[in-house]
């Protein structure tokens, strides 16, 4: 697959992201606080991305975010998960590789459910590729908390990164305080990470073959690395599961997807046209096989009683980092089953 063509469906990589950021467009709740020592459960601060405009040019590659050069777009510095007390101001810094990226002067403004805000500093520096921000509300209201919008600009994307690499958008020197001048401690910080291009096809061309394919247990975003093959040709799906074979030669081909630890599930007789976009039929791989032989039974049940305990990649069948009873559930639900039982009907049509 081309480079290009990997930044195709952002929309499903970046649902929550957008979600979270439009929370600069809505109040955020509040509660009253008395003075007291923040509890133990700490925020994040973290960057969200929100595409400008109505069209979503934006592109993904899991889920780093790509921009054409010339392209604008938004970013919030929001506090994800604050807890009474809350927060009544706070203070960051954000810098940037002037040569990718340009903070777009006088785009900096504090979010909505700051207001009212006293601010101290709200600086851009494009030469110095710097942002500065530090505001409180003000007045006799409220301790916010949930998810805040602490502030938002924009960036403008001024040069390519280079094939492969990314340029980061940095987020430092974090403070955060609730009323009587309690600082809320910050768990952790998240910065951003985007991917500058000269140009972006993202659509799929007439020839072309995309689909998509997920492996039970694991979220609809963590989908990546499934292995299609078509033929000889081989492509990786992404975070969403959708996978894209650029420019096929028209013929009848066999369509295989596969996972370790998964049944492989094959398609045969696919046809295929060179004038035409062909839109294979989603698969689900049944979770177990983790000796791959295309059958899942005792021998699947011993491998995983092997592994409990452990991060093992292919036994961990949920991928949420250790092999336990969960991955052991999802492979006895599938006893008995095999590859050629559960064949990928994949042929759903073609569009013009």
């Amino acid at each position: 697959m081309s480079a290009h063509k990997n930044l195709f469906r952002i929309l499903t990589a970046f649902l929550t992201l957008i979600f979270l950021g439009s929370l600069g467009w809505m109040p955020v709740p509040v509660s009253s606080v008395a003075a007291q020592e923040p509890e133990v459960d700490e925020p994040t601060l973290s960057i969200l991305i929100i595409p400008e405009g109505d069209e979503f040019s934006v592109a993904g590659v899991g889920t780093i975010p790509v921009f054409k050069v010339g392209e604008t777009f938004r970013v919030s510095i929001v506090a994800l998960g604050i807890t009474d007390p809350g927060m009544f101001g706070g203070q960051f810094d954000v810098f940037y590789e002037t040569q990718h990226l340009e903070a777009l002067a006088g785009s900096l403004q504090s979010g909505p459910a700051m207001e009212p805000v006293v601010t101290a500093l709200q600086e851009i520096n494009a030469q110095a590729g710097t942002v500065r921000y530090a505001a409180s509300r003000r007045g006799d209201v409220d301790n916010l908390t949930g998810n805040v919008v602490v502030a938002t600009f924009r960036f403008e994307a001024v040069g390519a990164t280079p094939e492969g690499e990314t340029t980061v958008i940095d987020l430092e020197n974090v403070k955060l305080g609730a009323k009587g001048g309690i600082e809320v401690p910050v768990v952790g910080v998240v910065d951003l990470e985007v991917i500058i291009v000269d140009d972006i096809d993202d659509e799929p061309d007439l020839g072309d073959i995309v689909g998509n394919v997920k492996v039970e247990g694991r979220a609809d975003d963590n989908q990546a690395g499934h292995t299609v093959t078509l033929d000889s040709l081989t492509e990786m799906t992404d975070s969403t599961g959708f996978f894209w074979f650029d420019e096929v030669v028209a013929g009848t081909y066999t369509a295989t997807a596969d996972r370790a630890g998964f049944l492989a599930a094959t398609c045969d007789s696919l046809e295929h046209s060179d004038d035409v976009l062909t839109t294979l039929e989603e698969v689900t791989l049944l979770a177990g096989d983790i000796n791959s032989d295309a059958e899942i039974d005792i021998t699947d049940a011993v491998a995983i009683g092997v592994a409990l305990g452990s991060d093992d990649d292919v036994a961990d069948l949920n991928a949420d980092g250790v092999v336990d009873v969960l991955d052991l559930i999802l492979m006895a639900v599938n006893y008995g089953q095999t590859s050629e039982a559960n064949p990928w009907d994949c042929q759903l049509g073609s569009e013009l």
